[in-house]
């Protein structure tokens, strides 16, 4: 199935670096909103350690055509080298809504 929204997950390292990208994302109207989790506790091995972070993540609303352009610039914006950029389809959602992102992302 084909899905023509998404929700987008980017973990950041401060509040700081999370807002300049949503400012960024939504400047360029490809995402319709954002939320940021202001503080997440974060687990995972990098370069063979075990490491715990406080980081912050953004939930990021917007159509799948929209995918490449949020992650080339989130990867230009972002301070890690590796930055988490992934999405999930919505499988469903109030048309309203739905209606609304579209008009958000044209």
């Amino acid at each position: 199935m084909n899905y023509q929204h998404i929700q987008v997950f980017i973990s950041c390292q401060n509040k700081s670096e999370a807002k300049k990208l949503v400012e960024s994302l939504l400047a360029d109207q490809i995402i319709a909103c954002a939320q940021i989790l202001p503080e997440v506790e974060s687990f995972y091995r990098w370069k063979g350690q075990i490491v715990n972070d406080q980081e912050c993540l953004l939930l990021l609303k917007t159509r799948h055509r929209h995918f490449s352009a949020i992650e080339q610039l989130v990867r230009e914006g972002h301070s890690y080298d590796v930055p988490e950029i992934i999405a999930v389809p919505l499988v469903d959602g109030s048309t309203d809504y739905l209606k609304w992102i579209d008009e958000q992302t044209e």
